[in-house]
């Protein structure tokens, strides 16, 4: 197994920790975790996502590009993000922030986008990503740990410190519904873009 492939192994090893972590966030009644529990998993969750773009890095750098990688990696993304997102809209700590029904959605469009461009790359056509995609992947990236940031000053400080719970309640709530805005609007545009090629490539 090349290093490209071993860092997507490894992204994928991580995910594992990081839902391993959630749980011990939600149930967890060890006061010696405290806060430490949501800030663990934010900061796993970080790890994660940022070590994203070094496997594709090595992956062109190194000439070792292969199939397992290009469809490993995508896997990957989705399992940590939406397996996340899921989580957030499960607790009711989280769910004032992120609720069912966006989860909902998020998870939906993953989905939704994953086939569109399976189907229309089956044919010989190629669909790559779009900007606001890229876009609306790091808006989510960020999103996930500031929901998790919120619930650790909330743990470790609660509203004593009246500016830092300000600041993070804000961060939650501008990241979470950016990311929804950000989802929705890049999905219909997916949607467009993918009724144009086939229609294109039918004619």
């Amino acid at each position: 197994m090349n290093l490209p492939n071993k860092i997507t192994v490894g992204r994928f090893g991580l995910s594992i920790l990081l839902f391993a972590m959630l749980v011990v966030t939600d149930t967890c009644s060890d006061p010696a975790w405290g806060w430490g529990a949501p800030a663990l998993a934010g900061a796993i969750f970080i790890l994660a996502v940022a070590t994203d773009a070094l496997d594709g890095y090595y992956a062109r750098k190194l000439g070792q590009q292969s199939d397992f990688g290009r469809i490993a990696d995508p896997v990957v993304d989705k399992v940590i993000v939406c397996g996340a997102f899921i989580f957030l809209a499960s607790v009711p700590w989280a769910r004032v922030y992120v609720d069912v029904w966006m989860a909902v959605v998020i998870v939906g469009r993953e989905f939704l986008v994953n086939a569109l461009r399976g189907y229309i790359e089956a044919r010989g056509v190629a669909f790559p990503a779009r900007w606001d995609g890229k876009l609306k992947m790091i808006f989510q990236c960020i999103a996930v740990p500031a929901v998790f940031l919120v619930h650790t000053v909330d743990l470790a400080f609660g509203t004593s410190v009246a500016w830092l719970w300000d600041l993070s309640v804000f961060l939650a709530v501008f990241f979470v519904w950016a990311t929804f805005v950000l989802t929705v609007t890049s999905g219909v545009r997916y949607v467009q873009a993918a009724a144009a090629v086939l229609k294109e490539s039918e004619s």
